[in-house]
């Protein structure tokens, strides 16, 4: 048979003989072939096949280098335009940073804009500043080529609808036509 034993009917004891002999030959082979397993170290190899000297240390450490610059690369490809932008915009603002002196004043026109954009509770004139705020917002948005138009829901556009509890509107497929059974009609009368 395929496993060494003999094939047909065997007694127990010949059976656990020859099991014996065929566990002893096969521990014996795999000493052989193991034989220089623990002294061997292991070869690594580039792309085309040939060895590669490369001390485990190094290895570990390009290995992390790699998965760091994955990472970026992952975390820039989940970015969108928007955030792209924003960042540019914060770098500049950095840079042009590191050439300004600590001792700053009234005179830094930029400072000035970003204090008396910032709107705090109490003031009377905050919502003429965040009115300002929005417009700036819409035309910026406007004049941007990237500008995406979002969709509004369609509105019903026929008769005045009858007047209900909860003032919902009809939904835009409405044909006009009252299919109620009279009960909202009396709700509002004792209502009114």
């Amino acid at each position: 048979m395929s496993s060494g034993h003999k094939a047909g009917l065997v007694a127990s004891t010949d059976f656990a003989k020859a099991e014996k002999k065929i566990r002893k030959r096969q521990r014996e082979e795999l000493e052989r072939n193991n034989l220089g397993a623990e002294k061997g170290e292991t070869v690594y190899r580039d792309v085309s096949g040939k060895k590669r000297i490369v001390a485990p240390a190094q290895d570990e450490l390009q290995r992390k280098r790699e998965e760091e610059e994955k990472e970026l690369q992952q975390t820039e490809a989940n970015k969108g335009a928007y955030q792209k932008k924003l960042e540019e915009q914060r770098l500049r603002e950095l840079e042009a940073a590191a050439g300004m002196t600590l001792a700053r004043g009234i005179e830094d026109e930029q400072m000035e804009q970003r204090r008396m954009a910032v709107i705090r509770e109490g003031d009377p004139m905050a919502m003429l500043a965040w009115k300002k705020q929005q417009e700036e917002q819409q035309t910026s948005q406007n004049l941007s080529s990237n500008a995406t138009h979002v969709p509004r829901k369609p509105v019903y556009k026929g008769p005045p609808p009858k007047p209900n509890r909860y003032g919902i509107r009809p939904g835009y497929r409405w044909d006009g036509t009252d299919r109620g059974n009279g009960f909202e009609d009396q709700v509002l009368e004792a209502l009114h």
